[in-house]
């Protein structure tokens, strides 16, 4: 995320499109607060909005008023877009802060930023159960699911260890599953128990419906019936434990590519998965980077839904550690729009399409990158990466620490449980769920009296230069 400190914040900041909504310009520092005696302008202008020269000036006519040291105005938006609020003191130097209107299936439904595929040491990761959430929060992530191999029971054991304090991180359950005899991985996030527990405890009878599944794969080559009944039965076993399929790294290439081009198509032809790891974090080839894979992946997911084969996208990591600048540790996420955060609306935001994945590219200046299959949430995904998840990602640091200090057996419940509705409380503002926030009277008679000394007391100065010894000749 960027270190950025915008000098004000719009209350709300996303609004429902053909809703009357007061909005609230709210300074960050109390030296900029807005005064009755000044004159401000304002205009609202929607980035979609007609225009015949680029360069015509927009008209700061939008009625606005002042209270509290914040600035008021009341709008409907007509269309979801983005919007440029535009106002400032009249004679001085304009100001922008940006506004969203969405429609109303996305303004009922919270945005969310997650990893759905990582590893501890409980497989071949080199993190802790105890750290790898607090470790996530840190990083300002949501949610994130531990998908060890061949193993569920240590992202059941990972939420169990914070289970008796509230946080504002969600634990899910998941696994990467690896049928035996093959190069195949399955993703499996939401489980309730483990798919790959089957095949290890019940060999035979995991056999045996193999056996019975491989003869049916009739329009693939021989060689790869018996993987396809792998496939069909260990993404069916997860969606019967209430989970969803992810197909992660097709391109991951130890060797050669995950899997030959005929089966790779084979599974997008036969619609078995419930998404696609279009942008992920591993490369295991010598030279290449992920950077690469993840440019492929696109690709890949472009060509098969112009195919009729379209995918729910996720962004994961895929990490092993949590070294943020070697891996796709913090950079590489999904971001969801989920009616809350759990599980089973997280996977049902994924199935109904309502998500994107997320990639930061690395040594990147605060870039981002965002891939759906609709323009309208990958445009709202790169406004709420910019100015909520940019807020929401300190608000959560200091969660990640106390929850840190909780794994090492200090005392800090009580600091958890006062942190844990912060960001839910910053969402509701943002969406103006919540009353907007305003200035104290105690906090503005105090600036009033800052502002007085600096008028009455303060030389005229200009840089190391005083202009004017004395009595201060300025005035309100």
């Amino acid at each position: 995320m960027r270190n950025a400190h915008p000098k004000y914040l719009c209350f709300p900041s996303v609004v429902c499109v053909g809703r009357e909504t007061e909005i609230t310009i709210f300074p960050r520092d109390i030296s900029r607060i807005f005064r009755d005696e000044n004159t401000y302008d304002l205009a609202v202008v929607g980035l979609y909005d007609d225009q015949l020269l680029y360069r015509d000036p927009v008209p700061h006519d939008h009625p606005c008023y002042v209270k509290d040291g914040c600035l008021h105005f009341t709008f409907t938006p007509e269309y979801e877009q983005e919007y440029s609020i535009r106002f400032g003191k009249v004679g001085d130097a304009e100001i922008r802060i940006p506004l969203y209107a969405v429609e109303e299936d996305l303004y009922t439904l919270r945005p969310l930023k997650g990893d759905l595929h990582s590893h501890s040491y409980y497989s071949d990761g080199v993190d802790g159960l105890a750290m790898t959430p607090a470790d996530y929060r840190e990083e300002g992530f949501d949610f994130f699911a531990l998908t060890d191999h061949n193993r569920l029971f240590p992202s059941e054991e990972c939420a169990k260890l914070y289970r008796d304090i509230p946080l504002g991180i969600h634990m899910m359950y998941g696994e990467e599953v690896h049928p035996p005899v093959s190069s195949i991985h399955i993703v499996g996030v939401g489980e309730t128990e483990s798919v790959s527990n089957f095949y290890i405890h019940h060999p035979e009878e995991y056999e045996a419906i193999l056996d019975e599944l491989e003869p049916t794969f009739t329009n693939l080559p021989a060689e790869y019936r018996r993987r396809a009944a792998m496939v069909k039965w260990t993404c069916d076993a997860i969606r019967e434990v209430g989970g969803i399929a992810i197909l992660p790294h097709p391109f991951w290439r130890p060797n050669r590519y995950n899997y030959a081009k005929v089966f790779l198509d084979f599974l997008f032809d036969e619609h078995l998965f419930d998404a696609l790891e279009v942008i992920g974090g591993i490369s295991q080839a010598a030279g290449c980077c992920p950077a690469k894979f993840n440019n492929m992946q696109v690709a890949l997911w472009q060509e098969q839904a112009s195919k009729g084969n379209a995918l729910p996208v996720v962004g994961s990591s895929d990490s092993h550690n949590h070294d943020f600048s070697s891996h796709g540790f913090g950079r590489n996420f999904t971001m969801v729009f989920a009616k809350d955060n759990t599980t089973e609306a997280i996977l049902d935001a994924i199935r109904s399409g309502y998500s994107v994945a997320g990639e930061v590219p690395r040594n990147a200046d605060g870039d981002v990158r965002f891939y759906g299959s609709q323009v309208r949430l990958v445009a709202f995904a790169h406004f709420l990466y910019e100015n909520y998840f940019n807020e929401t990602w300190r608000l959560c640091i200091g969660e990640g620490i106390l929850m840190r200090r909780y794994a090492q057996g200090e005392p800090v419940e009580e600091l958890l449980a006062a942190l844990a509705d912060t960001v839910p409380n910053f969402y509701k503002q943002f969406y103006g769920l919540l009353p907007a926030p305003t200035l104290s009277a105690e906090r503005t008679a105090f600036l009033d009296e800052c502002r007085m000394r600096q008028l009455e007391e303060g030389p005229l100065s200009n840089g190391g230069v005083i202009k004017l010894y004395g009595n201060n000749d300025r005035r309100l």
